[in-house]
């Protein structure tokens, strides 16, 4: 091997790569009194101070490309930006487009689905069982009469009735029964669900129920003031086509539909103005022969405030009342029906009549195994907070002219209403009337007791009422 090839090969291994060392000839001359800087002098690489001409170029095109790529990227994301605008205004459009598409069917299949619902009836669901029902064939007559109204019937009727005499049942069951041209609208408790009870009735659907648009806004902004009112809006929505309707339904049959309020004493206390709107719909409607309305109340409040309406002049007199069942009915219904002995049928009967929400309930009570005594406390019970609500136990404001008053109603069973308004003048006649002590009868314009129980619980506690000593079979 050639000297310079042996010094190539030294040089390769043991300078770096990629770095050119240059030996000063003064460090060389030092080495050996300066052994270590010698030593570091081979290692030091070498680097040319002075840039070449890529660098320049390199470092030039960098201080010019950073603004145009920043504003490049800036395009970029502005172009993104309006495409997804575009994207959304798009989707949008096309989705009110088609929502709006949507609600004009709808709106147009609402007519068709009232007219066939009018065709059919509304057909409400029954909820008593087999074992629990009594037949009770002449309401049923005059209900059927009412629910089949001659080509120029002309007034709306009003039927009433205390709580649990079987109204709603009955109504019902005829509504079913008569079936076409019928519609029977239960009033809800919540009378923010009255809207809705019209159009299940009518089978008729509103569009912020279904609008895809109406619920994002709903959902984004919450619910508007105007919104919280939207119950009256659908339910009025609901009569304008309900009328529609019904012009149609009597050109084609030659007679009236009917349709029913069940329920609507939920109305008199809190929402009373739609009582009235509904009395003079059925006013108006009665004159120009459009449609019969039925009105069903378990308060005597109700035909009270109707008859002081000038819209009392198309109603059917006397109001129909539907009141309790008599002894023979009462006896077929606990021992036929429920399977209870006679003797404790008698007793039963003696406590509550023939009230039939009592009477299933003291059913049940005795079928359960619980005493007489025990049935009677409880009953007494709810009877003693009606006496309360009406400050007429001991030392509370109405007890004097109450004791005087129970003790005519006791020998008379019935007075007329301006004999009780002697007793309870003014805001006392509606207080004492709607706390269920005494019931009004609009039918004779009488006021008896509300129920057996409440006279039973005044003979109980004569000492408090009168002195008479208990009469219940022992």
């Amino acid at each position: 091997m050639s000297l310079s090839k042996i010094t190539l090969n030294f040089r390769r291994s043991i300078f770096p790569s990629r770095h050119t060392l240059f030996l000063r000839r003064q460090n060389l001359v030092s080495r050996n009194s300066e052994p270590v800087p010698f030593q570091l002098s081979l290692y030091r690489p070498y680097t040319n101070s002075a840039p070449n001409d890529f660098e320049k170029w390199k470092s030039a095109w960098n201080k010019k490309w950073t603004p145009i790529r920043t504003y490049l990227r800036s395009i970029a994301l502005i172009k993104l930006a309006w495409d997804t605008a575009v994207f959304l205004w798009s989707g949008g459009v096309i989705l009110f487009a088609g929502d709006l598409l949507y609600i004009w069917w709808v709106s147009h299949s609402n007519e068709r689905l009232i007219n066939e619902t009018m065709e059919k009836g509304t057909r409400p669901k029954l909820t008593v069982l087999n074992n629990e029902h009594v037949p009770r064939p002449e309401i049923i007559k005059l209900l059927e009469r009412i629910f089949q109204p001659s080509k120029n019937h002309s007034y709306y009727h009003v039927v009433c009735g205390e709580h649990g005499t079987g109204k709603t049942t009955l109504t019902r069951e005829v509504a079913n029964k008569v079936g076409q041209g019928v519609i029977y609208v239960d009033i809800p408790p919540n009378f923010n669900k009255l809207g809705d009870e019209f159009g299940k009735a009518l089978n008729f659907s509103f569009e912020e129920d279904f609008s895809i648009t109406l619920k994002l806004k709903k959902k984004v902004f919450g619910e508007t003031k105007s919104e919280t009112v939207q119950s009256y809006s659908k339910w009025e929505r609901a009569m304008d086509a309900f009328m529609r309707a019904s012009e149609v339904y009597k050109a084609k049959h030659g007679k009236p539909p009917i349709i029913i309020y069940d329920n609507v004493s939920r109305l008199v206390h809190k929402n009373s103005e739609i009582l009235d709107i509904l009395q003079d719909y059925a006013k108006d409607d009665a004159i120009e022969n459009n449609y019969v309305a039925v009105f069903v109340s378990s308060e005597g409040s109700v035909p009270r405030r109707m008859e002081l309406r000038s819209a009392w002049s198309r109603a059917d007199k006397p109001v129909i009342e539907i009141g309790d069942l008599s002894k023979e009915e009462t006896m077929e219904y606990l021992i036929k029906k429920r399977g209870i002995n006679s003797v404790e049928a008698e007793r039963l009967y003696d406590l509550v009549g023939g009230r039939l929400v009592d009477l299933k309930y003291v059913a049940d009570k005795s079928l359960a195994g619980q005493s007489f005594e025990f049935i009677k406390q409880s009953i007494f019970t709810e009877v003693k907070k009606k006496f309360d609500s009406a400050n007429l136990l001991q030392n509370q404001s109405n007890h004097e002219a109450g004791k005087r008053l129970i003790r005519i109603l006791l020998d008379s069973k019935e007075i007329n209403t301006d004999l009780f308004r002697e007793y309870f003048k003014g805001e006392k006649y509606s207080e004492v009337l709607e706390a269920n002590v005494f019931a009004y009868h609009p039918s004779r314009d009488r006021v008896t007791f509300q129920s057996q129980s409440t006279e039973c619980y005044i003979r109980e506690n004569a000492n408090i009422f009168i002195k008479q000593k208990s009469w219940f079979h022992k």
